[in-house]
């Protein structure tokens, strides 16, 4: 499993650098791409980060079975909270 967090990890990592990329090269040169595809890219651009961390993380706990227990727990809460905010504005509103 490891090995395939790893190749993961790389492939993910290069596509997000190259994503940045053209991001920056977009705001110099302004290649002129619909307002809406660059909003899809915003998106998948704003959790690429979150996915390399979390093959990282992976990687990191492969083989590890209580540290990868405790991994998956956090990366579950980050993923959660970020994808569905409604539930941790729920949950902050019960405990606060």
């Amino acid at each position: 499993m490891k090995k395939l967090y790893n190749v993961l990890g790389q492939l993910f990592g290069f596509l997000t650098i190259l994503l940045y990329a053209f991001f920056f090269l977009d705001a110099i040169v302004e290649f002129g791409i619909d307002s809406g595809i660059m909003g899809i890219l915003a998106t998948i651009k704003l959790y690429a980060i979150l996915v390399v961390c979390g093959l990282a993380g992976l990687e990191f706990t492969a083989g590890k079975k209580l540290l990868a227990l405790v991994y998956f727990l956090i990366l579950a809460f980050v993923i959660i909270f970020s994808f569905f905010p409604v539930v941790a504005d729920q949950i902050t509103g019960l405990i606060g």
